[in-house]
Parts: C-alpha cells; sequence; structure tokens
C-alpha cells in the first residue's frame, strides 16, 4: 500500500509539474537588433548629388555588420567599382531620431568620417557624411542638431548635396504593395505614342494580385488584372517580376521595377506570346534596356509612379 501511495505521489507530482510549466512558459526575450544593420542600396535618384557630380556614382551597396564592421561598394557610370571598409559607431540623440555616426576606415586607405544617418519608419535609410579626419580643407560634418543637408563649405550649406538615400536590399515586406498613380511626364513615351495613353492607376496587392487601369487621352479606360511574383537581384535595388495576365486576356509580361524614395520605376513588356523583334529589359542592364530586334530602346518603355 505504501508503494502503491509513493507511486501516486510521483504521478501527482510529474502531472503538477507539467501543468506548471505549461501554464508558465518561460519566454526568450526577443534579440535586439540594430537598425543600421543590413545591406543597403542607393540607386538613381537616391545617389547625393555630390557623389554623381566628383565621382560619377551610380550605385551604392553598404552594408553595416553586427560586429560594427562596414563594407560599402561603390560603382561609377563606367562600372568600376571601389570598395571601402572599416568599423563603426554611433550615438543617439535626446529629442531626434537623427543618430550621430563615425566611420573609422581602413580600406583603401585609413581615414575617419563623421556625419549622421535615420532609418525612417517605412525602413529607408537617409545618411550624410564627410571625412574629418584628414579634415579636408573649409568642409564641416552635418550635425543632429541641424539636420541634413547641415554639410558647410566655408560655413554655408550644401543642402541636398552629399545627402545619400538608401533603401534595404531585403526588405521586409514587398516595397511594390500599394496604389500607384502615373500621369503627365511620368507615362512612358511609348504609351503616349502607341495607346494615346495619359494616366495609369496599378494596385499590388499583398496576395500577389494586381489591377491596372489605364485611362487614354479621350478617357477611354482599359483594365488589366492578374497575378504577378517578384525576385530580388542581389547588390541591386532593381527587382525582377513577372505578371501572369488574364484580364481582358491570358498573357505574361516580364520585366524590372525598382521602388525607391522617390517613387516607383517600371518596366515590362509582353513575352508570352512574344512579340516578334522585342526582348524584356533586364536588371543586370538597368532601365532602358527593352530591346527591338538587339537595340536598347532607352527611355521609351520606362514608367514612372508616384505613390497614391
Amino acid at each position: 500500500m505504501k508503494k502503491l501511495f509513493s507511486l501516486s505521489i510521483l504521478f501527482l507530482a510529474i502531472v503538477l509539474t507539467g501543468c506548471n510549466k505549461d501554464e508558465n512558459p518561460v519566454v526568450p526575450p526577443t534579440p535586439t537588433v540594430d537598425p543600421l544593420v543590413g545591406t543597403w542600396v542607393s540607386e538613381g535618384t537616391d545617389v547625393a548629388p555630390g557623389l554623381v557630380s566628383v565621382s560619377k556614382t551610380k550605385r551604392v551597396v553598404a552594408t553595416f555588420n553586427t560586429n560594427k564592421t562596414y563594407k560599402v561598394v561603390s560603382t561609377d557610370s563606367s562600372n568600376v567599382q571601389v570598395t571601402f571598409e572599416g568599423t563603426w559607431t554611433y550615438t543617439d540623440n535626446t529629442g531626434s531620431t537623427i543618430k550621430t555616426i563615425t566611420l573609422s576606415q581602413t580600406v583603401p586607405t585609413s581615414l575617419t568620417s563623421t556625419g549622421i544617418f535615420e532609418v525612417s519608419t517605412s525602413g529607408n535609410l537617409t545618411y550624410e557624411v564627410i571625412q574629418t579626419n584628414p579634415a579636408i580643407t573649409g568642409f564641416t560634418a552635418p550635425t543632429a542638431a541641424e539636420g541634413f543637408g547641415s554639410t558647410k563649405y566655408n560655413g554655408i550649406k550644401l543642402g541636398a548635396t552629399w545627402t545619400q538615400k538608401y533603401v534595404p536590399q531585403a526588405p521586409k515586406t514587398e516595397p511594390l504593395i500599394g496604389t500607384w498613380l502615373s500621369d503627365g511626364a511620368n507615362v512612358a513615351p511609348g504609351l503616349k505614342t502607341v495607346s494615346k495613353t495619359k494616366k495609369i492607376d496599378a494596385t499590388f496587392n499583398a496576395n500577389g494580385t494586381y489591377k491596372v487601369i489605364s485611362t487614354d487621352s479621350s478617357n477611354v479606360q482599359v483594365t488589366f488584372e492578374g497575378t504577378y511574383s517578384t525576385k530580388a537581384v542581389a547588390d541591386m535595388s532593381i527587382r525582377e517580376i513577372t505578371l501572369n495576365q488574364t484580364v481582358p486576356s491570358a498573357l505574361t509580361s516580364t520585366g524590372i521595377y525598382r521602388v525607391n524614395t522617390a517613387g516607383l520605376w517600371y518596366e515590362v513588356i509582353q513575352t508570352t506570346p512574344a512579340i516578334t523583334g522585342f526582348t524584356a529589359p533586364t536588371a543586370a542592364e538597368g532601365f532602358g534596356s527593352t530591346k527591338y530586334n538587339g537595340f536598347a530602346l532607352g527611355v521609351t518603355w520606362i514608367q514612372k509612379y508616384v505613390k497614391n
């Protein structure tokens, strides 16, 4: 009887222990991820005007690692690349979401740069730094107190000249999702010529469906619907897109797009059934790479949108 009683107590203890564990689970704390950590891409209008003018920069890919090292690869208009590496630290500023950053560069030369950055609620990065050691005569670094555009030369603010904007290489959500409007000068020249298009309203949904309403100069509307899928391209903010249209007819279009702080650039062409002579644009060749009989058509089919 004692043995039976002991086993009963043991069983009860096991049951109670199991219940306590289930009722009070230990949830491990979520590790804090620094908002700057990750890979960021700057292309097109996001590149600082000063970099475009002085270095002919067309793309900057910046990676900030959790171990406080960084790597920045700058590509110019001739596709020549320069890599910068080193370590970084930053400090918060009371009453401001703008942070102060210091970069200690080791590659290709040793120097120090300081400045400011901010990661917005939408997940984009604004960044402005300048070499401070050895100092560049006449220049002073931007400050959080004065904000972006506060880099000075001989005491005069240089405005947007050195303000660099980035989007994440791997955004947490599909950047195309939302409603977009293209009208006026933003409508692709090819659409104006062929279809007399004056306005396009495009909606891309989170469930992978889309609806595009095209309005021509006579206010006649045509609606296109279907599904879409996208694919990231390494070290680029340009992404690939495939659209499987179901309305008003079944066909497939492919191309490229980029969402940055200025809006959406979009270039696609029907590929199934193919249009004789035409080939779709590629991320590697960039916007304007739609070809007819091997010749790139430039801006002809580049469509620009703003978020509606």
